[in-house]
């Protein structure tokens, strides 16, 4: 599989350096390359509006063409604001034509809910592709899965829940959990997973048929 990290526009996280090493391929979105810049983490693609981005245009030196500018080694897309797309889900649809399928995005949730919730749509939109797709912030972690299985180590002090994302989830299996399913049908109208917790090492989830969100969540 082919990493792609996407530092994203929400609130700022100070991610570990560990996912900037792991990935293959880097793509900053809008206000997204102020956070690499503060990270400093290097992307490989500057892709947005710009909207949202604080830097002066002489910095950012943003270009309708992309060409690569004397500071900097990445390529800059503008985007039109008169688009269907958001931001992020440009970059993706940018990563998955350079043969990413495994996606990690940072800086991704607080602020606005709608953007939040785009964001959720955007890991469905990669699961139903057959990628794997996970948002990490300080405090929550949320993975997609479509038709698929997923190993999750234990977090010590973090709650588990698992729903579906589609009306009907089928064949839903969790093990290594205080409360196990086996085969289960999970309905998005009636949401029943929520807190589960770890009896083991790690827990494994799978579906099936169908997509499921799986949220991480840090106990307070």
């Amino acid at each position: 599989m082919k990493k792609c990290l996407v530092i994203s526009g929400g609130d700022f996280f100070a991610a570990p350096r560990s996912l900037y090493d792991q990935a293959d391929f880097v793509i900053a979105c809008d206000k997204g390359w102020e956070y690499a810049k503060r990270l400093s983490f290097t992307p490989d693609v500057v892709i947005g509006d710009f909207d949202s981005y604080s830097g002066s245009e002489g910095d950012a030196d943003i270009r309708e063409n992309g060409t690569p500018t004397p500071k900097s080694t990445h390529k800059i897309i503008k985007l039109s604001r008169d688009k269907d797309d958001s931001d992020t889900l440009a970059a993706v649809k940018y990563a998955i034509k350079e043969g990413c399928d495994d996606f990690t995005f940072i800086c991704a949730m607080g602020g606005r809910f709608d953007h939040l919730f785009c964001n959720i749509q955007t890991l469905s939109f990669i699961a139903d592709r057959f990628g794997l797709a996970r948002l990490f912030s300080e405090k929550d972690e949320i993975i997609v899965i479509k038709d698929r299985s997923i190993t999750i180590p234990k977090k010590e002090g973090w709650s588990l829940s698992v729903f579906s994302l589609c009306d009907e989830s089928r064949g839903v299996t969790e093990e290594g959990t205080r409360w196990l399913l086996n085969g289960a049908i999970m309905q998005q109208s009636a949401p029943y997973g929520l807190s589960n917790e770890w009896t083991a090492d790690k827990a494994e989830v799978s579906v099936e048929e169908g997509t499921l969100i799986i949220i991480l969540s840090k106990m307070e």
